[in-house]
């Protein structure tokens, strides 16, 4: 267990943990940011001791998960814009200036909406490990629309029924259709994001949000790609292939982005092989 600290914002209270690696082999700083309903330390917790290059990290609770809430724990409608800004307010507030990110699946989305804001006020960009980012995960914008529809089931149903277990079955058929259903692997995936299931919920609608402001302004997600230098996306090989097939296509387009697919996992990948990503992530972004 890190410890945890909270920074009091003007509508969040954000829950935070700074780690040290005191035997790490430079003094580079990390962010890492998790992805809808698993909160910063269950999700990068099993990957931080494969960690070897940087000294410290910070592993951030995105509001709606973990233990950030909105003032008087409250649950209500996020955005990908208000988690960016979350984050960026708490990196000003620790003096983070140079840092790498890793970031999974929502985490993904909000880090290179985080690139974005910084590089356009300082002109720095930051080193990136995404791990399925949403919002990348189709190249046609109005296809990603359509998938995330069934998202946009999962958090009605947790919302409008109720049933917990009906809305996650729901995600989980839409993010990891391919996926080996092993009954252990299920009620571990339920129980992780049954934690804070009306937070997830709303997590949910922020991507499904933002991907239609995608839809509607073509050139968004493109600036968002634009901006991020050097990126290293991972995939999980039981991923829908259209995906993998849009990450080779980003690796082709941008001279400093590569992809790497993760043998026998699909959406959970860093759950799933921590050790192995964090090893790839080690050999190609510090070379």
């Amino acid at each position: 267990m890190f410890e945890t600290k909270i920074l009091h914002l003007d509508e969040v209270e954000l829950a935070y943990r700074v780690v040290e690696n005191p035997n790490s082999k430079t003094d580079r700083c990390c962010l890492m940011l998790h992805g809808a309903g698993v909160a910063g330390e269950l999700t990068w917790g099993p990957m931080l001791e494969y960690l070897t290059q940087w000294r410290w990290f910070l592993v951030p609770d995105l509001n709606g998960m973990g233990e950030s809430f909105y003032q008087g724990k409250q649950e209500a409608q996020l955005t990908v814009e208000q988690l960016s800004d979350d984050i960026e307010k708490l990196l000003a507030h620790l003096n983070w200036q140079t840092f790498d990110t890793i970031g999974y699946s929502l985490g993904g989305l909000v880090a290179l909406h985080l690139n974005h804001s910084l590089t356009t006020k300082t002109g720095n960009t930051h080193t990136m490990a995404l791990l399925e980012p949403a919002g990348l995960d189709r190249a046609s914008l109005q296809t990603l629309a359509d998938v995330r529809q069934r998202y946009k089931l999962a958090s009605n149903t947790i919302r409008e029924t109720g049933d917990v277990e009906q809305g996650i079955a729901h995600f989980m058929d839409g993010v990891s259709p391919n996926r080996r259903k092993h009954p252990v692997a299920e009620a571990t995936t339920q129980s992780r994001l049954a934690h804070r299931p009306i937070g997830f919920s709303y997590a949910l609608d922020a991507v499904t949000h933002y991907v239609e402001r995608m839809c509607n302004e073509p050139s968004l997600r493109q600036d968002l790609l634009e901006h991020a230098d050097q990126v290293l996306l991972f995939s999980g090989e039981l991923s829908h292939p259209l995906l993998r097939e849009h990450y080779d296509a980003l690796a082709q387009e941008h001279p400093r982005w590569q992809h790497h697919m993760m043998t026998g996992c699909d959406h959970s990948l860093p759950f799933q092989k921590p050790r192995q990503i964090a090893a790839r992530i080690e050999k190609i972004l510090f070379v």
